[in-house]
């Protein structure tokens, strides 16, 4: 049996489905989980939660998640990975965070066991891009 997930985790994601799905998957690994369904209001969330990773939806519909990126770097606390989320295929992905500057992606594909792993690799420092 794996070890609770204790870290912090920021999502950002227009489906409120989706980001109610992963929000319960994280809490029910032992992550504190704060979960935004628009962008308003991401800097004044990343301040108050500190988080150590944030997992952001590339295609919101008001606004481009690859913006938020900046934006993450720019208040996110040090240290904090800056994921993209999507379901878009790994390699446009992969090309998405590079040419943004987050840290890496994770597919919404990526469920359960899986996603929980993947973030746990992330806080840990084990993955990297």
């Amino acid at each position: 049996m794996r070890p609770q997930l204790n870290t912090r985790v920021m999502l950002v994601d227009d489906s409120e489905v989706a980001c109610e799905a992963l929000k319960h998957t994280l809490t029910s690994a032992g992550a504190e989980v704060v979960a935004l369904t628009s962008p308003f209001g991401f800097i004044r969330a990343l301040r108050e939660s500190n988080p150590q990773v944030i997992l952001l939806d590339i295609g919101l519909g008001t606004l481009n998640g690859t913006k938020l990126v900046e934006l993450g770097r720019q208040h996110a606390p040090r240290g904090c990975s800056i994921l993209l989320y999507s379901s878009r295929e790994p390699q446009s992905l992969r090309d998405d965070a590079v040419s943004c500057g987050a840290d890496g992606y994770i597919q919404k594909a990526t469920t359960g066991a899986a996603l929980v792993e993947a973030v746990r690799q992330w806080t840990t420092g084990v993955r990297r891009l």
